[in-house]
């Protein structure tokens, strides 16, 4: 077993949870290079093409996975390898992932994606799409969790569905209540109760290292998904989270507001291990073991011991380096 997978057991145990792995210096880049860049900056596109695609450190399915990437996502090709392909995410970050998981993309076919007529999936359970309006089992074409973007085909609703495209080109229904055009869901103003609500409604569901959709996740993927369903994109990994925003030291945690990120990790070197979110009264959101709530609060049943370092505030920073609107992303407008 390798040495950090052992330190991350120990730390599991102790009631926190390791981030994702960071991979190679040019995995923390920070996606404001890439907003700043433009879309014609990307050489090689690609886009996502099953519910919730995995990313490795290396070309190879037993490698450590890294992060996870949406259906619809737009992804920057760096290095096309047989059945393995390099690819950047929209937040920066960079890993291998199955040719399989995603279909290639011309520069003039995702211009007329950013222009066209998508709905993205704010329905914070997983839901599905049929090959007709109302199918069962046998009619399945996908499911989609939270984040998911697709093309609507139709104008209106036919019996509560709309009919929509796949990246790969499959077609399908799904219900409109859980859909919201993405030129909505990109405008919204920051919510905290709506980025709580997202979590919460993950209560229960697994870790799962390197994970970042609804499906199963680490504690920095529990903050992206709760944010991106905001239409806020943040930095992959707790420790990148946590030099983002506006800093509130622990000794202070009484002046955390909800959705004020929560960090956590070794008291004396400072290193950052784990991240929460959170709620009011000093509890939090995180996942560890699984999606459940804690205090920070000394007082409190459900105070944990894992040394609280500090908490960022990403109300108000929008915009600056780590926390990237949606709306301001050259990959989706």
């Amino acid at each position: 077993m390798k040495l950090k997978h052992i330190v991350c057991a120990l730390i599991i145990s102790l009631g926190a949870v390791c981030p994702a792995y960071a991979g190679p210096v040019e995995a923390k880049a920070d996606a404001r290079a890439l907003v700043e860049a433009g879309a014609e900056a990307v050489g090689e596109w690609a886009q996502v093409r099953i519910p919730a695609a995995s990313i490795r450190t290396e070309g190879r399915h037993a490698a450590e996975m890294s992060t996870q990437a949406v259906l619809g996502t737009p992804l920057k090709v760096l290095e096309r390898g047989g059945e393995w392909w390099r690819v950047q995410t929209p937040d920066g970050y960079t890993g291998w992932i199955p040719s399989s998981s995603v279909v290639a993309k011309t520069a003039a076919e995702m211009a007329g994606w950013r222009s066209a007529e998508r709905l993205v999936a704010t329905d914070p359970w997983q839901f599905r799409v049929y090959r007709k309006p109302g199918g069962g089992c046998f009619d399945v074409v996908t499911d989609l969790v939270n984040g998911c973007i697709v093309e609507k085909i139709s104008g209106e609703p036919t019996g509560n569905y709309y009919k929509v495209r796949l990246p790969d080109g499959r077609e399908g229904y799904a219900k409109a209540e859980s859909l919201t055009p993405v030129k909505d869901w990109a405008a919204q103003q920051f919510d905290p109760q709506l980025i709580l609500a997202v979590a919460s409604s993950m209560e229960g569901t697994p870790y799962l290292w390197g994970g970042t959709s609804t499906k199963a996740l680490d504690c920095s993927g529990l903050a992206k998904v709760s944010y991106l369903a905001n239409g806020i994109i943040l930095m992959r990994d707790a420790s990148q989270q946590a030099v983002t925003g506006t800093r509130i030291e622990a000794k202070n945690w009484r002046d955390c507001r909800a959705g004020d990120l929560l960090f956590f990790g070794n008291a004396k070197t400072g290193r950052v291990t784990h991240v929460a979110i959170y709620d009011h009264d000093g509890r939090y959101i995180h996942s560890s073991g699984r999606v459940k709530r804690n205090s920070v609060d000394p007082e409190s049943p459900e105070y944990l011991t894992t040394p609280f370092l500090h908490a960022v505030r990403i109300a108000g920073n929008e915009g600056t380096p780590g926390i990237t609107p949606v709306k301001d992303h050259p990959w989706f407008f």
